[in-house]
């Protein structure tokens, strides 16, 4: 009997402590598919980041600025990824960014070169979907995921690869515990993991000599920890043995049960998101992949991606808790909308897309406006009122595409387009937003060739004297000499420029491009547009010096022109940069005033000198009453604050009278010249020199082509952008 007993218990301890390995080894290898899943949201990421921005050039280093704000920025204040780097094929790092500031530490760059020589060492080495593992930077240790981009053929540019860093900081040591369910996470240089703890050695991508770390932590279950303590009652009460023996059976059974739940849970955490539990990107392109394919004939499918409107602002104000704690909300309600009808999941940030499966297809035309309205309602999140909105876009298979992928794409172009209307709105997919796409990839890489080929112009349109009739100063107005489309203008192309990389060299070459024509056009001032994109630039007022002293010209010639609407999203920062460009001499124009959200109180916050009155008001003097006395209002103000004011589209000599009348003090129209070649106003300023008090001679001397002319200003809306 005694043998019995002996043979049981040791049957038990072998049982007990091989669950205990196995339990281990799930927790391994949980803690491990944990790192792994990050390190692909940081590679899809990466991905998603690098087809925002656009192309990225072979040599950077001409546009680090566009780099940190582009890439840097971004993958910090919104993915909390501490450390960016690009690196080139030779494993020489052009950029490096920490905490979403661009950064240069040759000696840590030295450090990091052999590592990433041979990461990019081989044609073959890294493919477009990465390689991830750790990295270690002086104190900083992170996981580390680099991807390889490659530029298209015809542009010339040679492979980079884009390496981002999320330092495995408490934050990240939590987010890891909480998802796997294990305590006391933390990092060790130590050889091995010590007594009562499990743990995992780090795959470092600094090859065989770096520094060995391991992932320890302690394990959540130990049957033999249980065992030892069993041990002593065993040995005083030998006559409860075969008791106790049953005892740890019945538990070793419970144990098993446990751990197979577990690999359950860890197989549901490869497929789930763990913030709002929805569905995954993998899980859910799969289950889409699978619902497409096996759609048959007059089955349809619906695809909607849904984008929060004003999520960053409450995030980046609040704080990512308040932010988490939204996107729990939304999940719940984008959930109760879709019912049991097909599948939704969150894509990352605050991207959340789902599908209704065929038997739920009747009711997808009703479904966008309940989302819309359910994502409007007030949350409280962590005591906050909040609200925010939703742009959502909508595709159907397979009456716009039989593939997954596709259906993806297409969704996508109705979601930009539904932001690009004014967001808070949803469309449904339709084939010539895919030709616009097209065309608008087409115009930006055409602009980008047209801006290093000098095939852009500028034409010079009169500002003049709303008494003399003198003129005062131009405007610079840009012109594209397109090769196959001839001259456009800026509505062609600006947009398109306004929504990539490309709106800040625009800016830039127009106002180099203007000073430089502009030093031949004596004794006037000299007015150029600067876009919105640019003001938001950190240091656009040096740029603008920068070119000023380059081309030698006098600031207290310049005058720079921004919309209502940048004015209106001016931040603080951003008045300094004015004030800076007012105390150098340049002057500030307000234009189109009267068309957005502008006012003369906001005006009062920045240094602004002049006001260009919408051609719109000045269209109706004559017209309508309530014109005229916007009009005179906006005048009289204007000039009680001290601010010039400039009336835009005179085309008549009555509008002309109103405009003396009201006091107005410049004017800038057909009436008295169209945009002009450089060469012909530089001839009217010189004849007006010549016979200051003949104007209206000189006038006639450029009175407007006729409308089918392409440059004419009037016959075809004017530029709004540069």
């Amino acid at each position: 009997m005694s043998l019995v007993l002996v043979c049981l218990l040791a049957l038990v301890v072998v049982v007990m402590v091989d669950r205990d390995r196995r339990a281990l080894r799930v927790e391994q290898r949980e803690v491990r598919a944990a790192l792994h899943h990050h390190a692909e949201v940081m590679n899809r990421t990466l991905a998603l980041m690098t087809e925002e921005a656009g192309p990225i050039a072979g040599d950077p280093r001409e546009g680090l600025h566009q780099l940190e704000q582009r890439l840097a920025a971004p993958l910090f204040h919104r993915f909390s990824y501490e450390r960016t780097y690009l690196v080139d094929g030779a494993g020489n790092v052009l950029f490096a960014a920490s905490d979403g500031d661009r950064v240069s530490d040759s000696e840590s760059f030295a450090t990091l070169r052999a590592t990433f020589q041979r990461l990019t060492a081989g044609p073959a080495t890294l493919t477009e979907g990465g390689r991830e593992g750790i990295l270690v930077d002086g104190n900083v240790v992170g996981l580390a995921t680099m991807r390889r981009i490659a530029p298209p053929r015809e542009s010339g540019r040679h492979v980079v690869y884009l390496v981002a860093v999320d330092v495995l900081d408490r934050d990240l040591l939590d987010q890891i515990e909480s998802r796997v369910g294990v305590q006391d996470l933390r990092l060790s240089a130590a050889p091995a993991v010590q007594a009562q703890e499990n743990g995992i050695a780090l795959a470092s991508l600094q090859g065989p000599n770096a520094v060995d770390l391991l992932l320890a932590w302690k394990p959540v279950r130990s049957d033999w920890m249980s065992l030892q303590h069993v041990t002593p009652v065993v040995a005083l009460l030998s006559s409860l043995l075969l008791a106790i023996c049953v005892s740890l059976l019945v538990r070793a059974r419970r144990y098993s049960r446990a751990l197979a739940a577990s690999e359950v849970r860890a197989r549901a955490l490869a497929s789930r998101d763990y913030l709002t539990g929805l569905y995954n990107r993998g899980h859910f392109i799969g289950e889409l992949t699978r619902q497409v394919d096996a759609l048959k004939e007059g089955d349809s499918l619906a695809l909607f991606f849904i984008d929060l409107d004003g999520f960053k602002d409450i995030n980046d104000t609040l704080g990512h808790g308040v932010g988490d704690d939204l996107l729990r909300h939304v999940a719940e309600r984008i959930s109760e909308c879709m019912g049991s009808s097909g599948l939704a999941a969150r894509f990352g940030g605050d991207e959340f897309v789902l599908f209704l499966s065929p038997d739920g297809i009747r009711k997808a035309h009703d479904l966008a406006p309940r989302l819309l309205e359910a994502v409007q309602v007030p949350f409280d999140a962590e005591g906050h009122g909040l609200s925010v909105g939703a742009s959502i876009g909508v595709a159907f298979a397979p009456a716009h595409a039989t593939q997954a992928r596709e259906l993806m794409r297409l969704a996508d172009i109705a979601l930009y387009r539904a932001k690009e209307e004014g967001r808070g709105i949803f469309q449904v997919f339709e084939p010539q937003l895919e030709v616009e796409v097209r065309n608008r990839r087409t115009v930006e890489q055409e602009l980008e060739s047209a801006i290093a080929q000098d095939q852009l112009l500028l034409m010079f349109q009169p500002l003049v004297d709303v008494e003399s009739e003198r003129i005062v100063g131009f405007e610079a107005l840009v012109r594209w000499q397109h090769p196959v489309r001839g001259l456009l203008l800026p509505e062609a192309f600006v947009p398109v420029a306004e929504r990539t990389r490309l709106m800040p060299s625009l800016d830039r070459w127009v106002l180099r491009e203007a000073c430089r024509l502009g030093r031949d056009l004596m004794g006037v001032s000299i007015a150029v547009n600067m876009s919105a994109v640019s003001l938001r630039q950190t240091d656009f007022a040096e740029h603008i010096l920068e070119i000023l002293r380059e081309e030698a010209f006098d600031p207290g010639r310049l005058e720079i022109e921004i919309t209502e609407s940048a004015l209106f999203q001016t931040t603080g920062q951003t008045g300094a940069q004015l004030l800076r460009l007012r105390e150098a001499g340049v002057r500030i124009a307000l234009d189109d005033f009267g068309t957005g959200h502008a006012s003369l109180i906001h005006v009062r916050h920045v240094p602004v000198t002049k006001i260009k009155i919408d051609r719109s008001f000045i269209a109706n003097l004559g017209v309508d009453r309530d014109a005229a006395s916007i009009v005179e209002y906006v005048v009289r103000l204007g000039r009680a604050l001290g601010i010039v004011l400039t009336a835009e589209g005179v085309e008549t000599r009555e509008q002309l009278r109103f405009l003396r009348a009201f006091g107005a003090q410049q004017a800038q129209g057909y009436l008295f010249a169209p945009p002009l070649a450089i060469g012909v106003a530089r001839a009217m300023l010189a004849t007006q020199q010549m016979q200051p008090s003949q104007m209206g001679t000189q006038r006639r001397l450029a009175d407007p082509p006729p409308p089918d002319d392409p440059s004419a200003e009037g016959t075809i809306p004017r530029d709004d952008g540069v």
